[in-house]
């Protein structure tokens, strides 16, 4: 190669050098896994991400406790407290809310349910 340039000469021998180099090193680690197999050795890992169960995990989800029956109770009688207050006109509601105050929700319920206008 008499017309090149020294210095691209220069730059592709040293690029033949580090691709040797790394094919070297790359058979070396090779060699050495599998002979470390063979040998019952762990096998070492290189630098990188950890593995999963080392890394960190998301906190623990907290359980949630089971409603008494109960609290089950009161929802629903609040649930159907609800659903039959919206059925109603504002003065029918709040004649149901008066007797809820006094008598309790269940008296309540019995009052609008004898408000309710039946369906066409």
């Amino acid at each position: 190669m008499p017309n090149t340039d020294a210095n691209i000469l220069a730059l592709v021998q040293a690029f033949a050098r580090q691709i040797t180099a790394a094919a070297e090193a790359s058979a070396v680690a090779r060699v050495q896994a599998a002979l470390a197999g063979a040998l019952g050795a762990p096998v070492k890992r290189g630098p990188g991400r950890p593995p999963r169960s080392a890394a960190v995990a998301a906190p623990p989800v907290k359980k949630r406790k089971k409603a008494s029956p109960k609290v089950v109770r009161a929802r629903k009688l609040q649930g159907q407290y609800l659903g039959a207050l919206r059925a109603l006109s504002q003065a029918d509601r709040a004649k149901v809310k008066a007797v809820a105050k006094e008598k309790g929700v269940p008296a309540a319920l019995k009052v609008a349910a004898s408000l309710k206008k039946p369906k066409k």
